[in-house]
């Protein structure tokens, strides 16, 4: 079998536009389309809707012709088996629980990986408008306008802390660390979406976000964005970010991730 060249930049340059036009169209069908069905998934406070299916089968459906020999990894699918290179990665709506409640803090994620690293994100809030998208070597973008990470020492930072709901044996350690982190920051946030909370962290409408333990469609799409707008987005104890893989992320300015990290690797 002949080993698939990895997408070059020019590819990337002239998929990027396309994929933000699937993204915001699928936007406009979330945003006027009522629930009609809530599931409960495994875990605690783990919802799928019929909005997740419908969402995610349009974005597949229109993001195939871009990609025809492309794999995906998928919320709302079986996932057995590591995807071929390149690969889609797919939140429909990362945030189901906002959406449930209707306060408007959800998101559609959409990544493209290689090698399971992220080379292209677009995530977007249809109920706020706000755009966030990146390639790899082309910078990062909040509604077409260029984002950097704002490096604001640690004691003045805001940061997003997720709580891994899911996961009822990470409680206590969420507890402990926030206990440990709040006296060194400014203040904590928690807006139910992490792709959303990466993509704030990354234009300096908070300063950094972390979670214990995560699905490649909940930061994919937003872990590009991160990088292209100067900051670090890790695995919690380990530099390698494995878009194929369940862990833990830390994702922030260089100036303040070395201090958080050590706080979240020996809590």
């Amino acid at each position: 079998m002949t080993e698939k060249k990895p997408l070059t930049g020019q590819q990337l340059r002239t998929l990027l536009p396309q994929v933000k036009e699937i993204v915001l169209s699928a936007g406009s069908f979330l945003a006027k389309t009522a629930i009609s069905s809530i599931s409960q998934k495994e875990g605690h406070s783990n919802f799928v809707t019929d909005m997740d299916i419908a969402v995610q089968d349009r974005l597949v459906a229109a993001l195939k012709p871009l990609l025809p020999d492309a794999s995906y990894l998928l919320e709302e699918s079986e996932n057995t088996a590591v995807p071929a290179d390149p690969f889609w990665i797919i939140d429909p709506i990362d945030g189901t629980r906002n959406f449930i409640c209707g306060n408007g803090m959800s998101t559609i994620s959409v990544g493209l990986a290689s090698q399971g690293r992220a080379v292209l994100g677009v995530v977007y809030n249809p109920f706020t408008r706000e755009l966030f998208s990146a390639a790899r070597g082309q910078g990062a973008f909040l509604n077409d306008m260029p984002i950097h990470v704002i490096e604001r020492p640690l004691e003045d930072a805001v940061l997003c802390a997720g709580t891994s709901p899911y996961y009822e044996e990470l409680n206590e350690k969420v507890i402990r660390t926030l206990a440990r982190l709040f006296p060194l920051c400014g203040d904590f946030r928690r807006f139910g979406s992490a792709a959303l909370e990466i993509c704030y962290s990354a234009c300096g409408k908070c300063d950094g976000f972390f979670e214990y333990r995560l699905n490649p469609w909940d930061y994919t799409g937003a872990a590009i964005v991160m990088e292209e707008a100067g900051g670090k987005i890790t695995t919690i104890g380990s530099d390698r970010l494995d878009c194929t893989q369940k862990c833990g992320i830390l994702a922030c300015g260089g100036n303040i991730f070395d201090n958080i990290m050590e706080v979240l690797t020996t809590t």
